[in-house]
């Protein structure tokens, strides 16, 4: 879902939270055993990791290796005698645990795992964020991490993150230095968790610029192949939505991928349009996106698109709620359509699982959602919010449905207040009083 916003957004987040503390593990070490991470980073972010694992004695030790990416394993001094790859227990997609036996052959037992994962030190000059694969490795064993970057930069702040306790922990790093235009940080590796920073390169990217009215990108060249992507799925999603709800956009719409700040990190944001006045010309998309679930991205990239649509019919932005369950109903629903029927039941399964948290059968407590008042828990605003939509979109005719309303709407001068949003659901139906009766079924107060 990484953000510091000074402006008003609208935000889908990644449902992520993180809080402050210690995560330094009290574990007794094997001195004989030791694991040495080594991150090679070039310049356009593309990142090689090696793990070295040492060891004076025979024995059996683990590491947490990508399920998601080829590796390989070379050993230089001693024999692998049997070695296993598993799913962890918690059924992590991305990740598995490589359990093996060596021999040392009387010397040390050295052997050397290698995988590179494209584009995953995420660059837009100047700014850059770090966060390593997973390390995860025997905790008898001690560990080290070494990352060399293509490049002089400036780190910002450093943290470890605990894959199993969602806890950051802010960091300084043992070491930096710089030579040759590279480089160098290093760090104590945790088992289980990663290591993460933000940073600044000089200069500017060298951008390529993408044009498909509506939408235009100037898009880093390095990422021209996801921008490529996203203005495809945008082409057809535009001619869907265009179509169903006879809306045009008659300025162009600015695509643009981001790097997110730490606060941005911390609180999940996956994507947002900034909010001026009587203005939504953008839409900026969170690169990390790219590091999760496949369609994570696509669906993100919807929910942004949809706010587009519905705030051109005359929907008033600070009606939260409804903005937000329109653009995940229609989001869902689109996405189905487009080939990301995964993403899209996922998302639908997340909301599902949140709502069964609330004891009451009234969400009245979503009209009380604003830029100024936002409860703690955004997963359950987004969740309530979509649930109306989506039950109100299922019983009465699903997106030609909302085409329909979104007519009466735009008649009406827009939506100020949600009881006007009630009453053009009433009109569609044939009968005011059904929508005014669907929205008190939620428990929603309309006059």
């Amino acid at each position: 879902m990484d953000r510091g916003i000074l402006s008003i957004l609208i935000v889908i987040t990644l449902l992520l939270a993180f809080s402050i503390a210690s995560i330094t593990p009290k574990v007794e070490y094997t001195p004989t055993m030791v694991y040495k991470y080594r991150f090679n980073i070039d310049y356009d972010g593309n990142t090689c990791t090696l793990i070295r694992f040492e060891s004076q004695e025979p024995g059996i030790s683990w590491v947490i290796l990508p399920s998601y990416t080829n590796w390989t394993i070379s050993v230089s001094n001693g024999t692998i005698i049997e070695g296993v790859f598993k799913p962890l227990p918690d059924g992590n997609p991305f990740w598995g645990n490589y359990t093996f036996r060596f021999e040392s052959n009387g010397r040390i037992f050295s052997m050397l795992i290698a995988y590179a994962i494209p584009l995953y030190t995420f660059i837009i000059e100047p700014n850059g964020f770090f966060l390593s694969p997973l390390i995860g490795f025997d905790r008898r064993a001690r560990g080290s991490a070494t990352i060399y970057m293509d490049g002089r930069i400036s780190i910002g702040t450093a943290f470890y993150l605990s894959e199993s306790l969602n806890v950051m922990r802010t960091v300084n790093p043992r070491r930096v230095s710089a030579e040759d235009d590279k480089t160098m940080i290093e760090f104590d590796a945790i088992s289980v968790s990663r290591i993460g920073f933000t940073f600044s390169r000089k200069g500017s990217p060298d951008t390529v610029s993408l044009v498909d009215p509506p939408f235009r990108m100037d898009i880093p060249s390095r990422y021209i192949d996801i921008g490529r992507h996203i203005m495809e799925l945008y082409r057809d999603a535009y001619r869907i939505l265009s179509n169903m709800l006879c809306i045009e956009f008659d300025s162009i719409v600015e695509v643009k991928l981001f790097v997110p700040t730490l606060q941005q990190f911390q609180e999940g944001v996956a994507g947002f349009v900034p909010i001026s006045p009587g203005d939504l010309q953008s839409i900026n998309l969170n690169l990390f996106n790219l590091r999760y679930t496949s369609g994570t991205m696509e669906l993100v990239a919807l929910h942004e698109l949809v706010h587009h649509f519905i705030k051109s019919i005359g929907i008033s932005i600070d009606k939260l709620w409804i903005h937000e369950g329109l653009a995940e109903y229609i989001s869902i629903k689109l996405a189905s359509m487009l080939g990301y029927e995964d993403a899209a039941y996922a998302r639908y399964n997340q909301h599902m699982q949140t709502l069964q948290s609330i004891r009451s059968r009234s969400l009245n407590f979503i009209q009380g959602w604003s830029f100024v008042n936002k409860p703690a828990d955004i997963r359950l605003l987004y969740a309530a919010s979509f649930y109306i939509f989506h039950y109100i979109g299922e019983k009465y005719g699903g997106l030609e449905f909302y085409g329909r309303v979104f007519d009466i709407i735009r008649a009406m001068d827009g939506v100020k207040e949600d009881s006007i949003l009630a009453t053009s659901i009433g009109v569609v139906l044939g009968d005011i009083s059904i929508g005014l009766s669907e929205f008190r079924r939620f428990g929603l107060t309309v006059v």
